[in-house]
């Protein structure tokens, strides 16, 4: 298992099509708050502004060397996946697009 820094080749190990978007939804607040959420988890190194994200079934984990990066990490998922919105609110309108009434 590596720990490796860039994100894109990462992301491509992980499957956030798995559970749509609640996946990508549970690693932006997983980094975000610094805690587990579905199949990712976020640890924040004890003395130094480094997080690290694992993901199950994917071996190699994250790191995210400053707080840029990580502020940098969380922009690049919403402007991915988000398009013009706002991550809360596009996980809203999915949750709500998904609801049955």
């Amino acid at each position: 298992m590596a720990t490796i820094t860039e994100f894109n080749d990462w992301l491509d190990q992980v499957d956030l099509d798995s559970e749509g978007y609640l996946s990508v939804y549970a690693l932006y607040r997983s980094v975000k708050d610094v805690t587990s959420m579905g199949e990712f988890e976020c640890k924040k190194h004890a003395t130094l502004d480094q997080w690290f994200v694992k993901s199950h079934g994917v071996e190699d984990s994250l790191r995210l060397a400053s707080e840029s990066a990580r502020d940098y990490f969380l922009l690049h998922l919403t402007k991915t996946h988000c398009g013009e919105l706002e991550m809360e609110g596009w996980y809203s309108y999915n949750h709500g697009m998904s609801k049955d009434d």
